[in-house]
């Protein structure tokens, strides 16, 4: 099942955005956060920061582009998203396509696989408005 937008704003399924600008991405995390009650925006830059905002069930975690994270990183994202029933929303951005971003060694294959049914083309988006 591929969800809409509107649906990645509004539940707690995890997304990959892709494409944009990061303002443009930024604005989505930021959209999820205000669809989710109670739900709060941490941005995680790298690698401590993210494994530090993991542990509030209730927020959304927002990664500015997920390639910064060394595939160490990307696995334990990998692992939150198979074994944690609570766990954030995590909202992953790339500023190219997850199949670039994986040709070139900045995405692993399995992060990638996790979010395939939940992934947005910004650009795109940005375009039909």
């Amino acid at each position: 099942m591929t969800y809409s937008l509107d649906a990645l704003k509004k539940n707690r399924v995890s997304a990959l955005l892709y494409g944009g600008t990061e303002a443009d991405r930024r604005a989505l995390a930021v959209a999820a956060t205000q669809e989710i009650a109670g739900a709060g925006l941490i941005e995680a830059k790298d690698a401590a920061s993210l494994e530090r905002a993991v542990t509030n069930s209730r927020a959304v975690v927002y990664v500015p582009d997920v390639t910064v994270l060394p595939p160490v990183t990307q696995r334990f994202v990998v692992r939150i998203l198979r074994e944690r029933e609570e766990r954030p929303k995590l909202v992953l951005g790339l500023p190219t396509s997850p199949e670039t971003a994986a040709q070139k060694g900045g995405l692993t294959e399995d992060l990638r696989y996790w979010l395939t049914h939940s992934t947005v083309d910004v650009k795109a988006r940005a375009s039909r408005r």
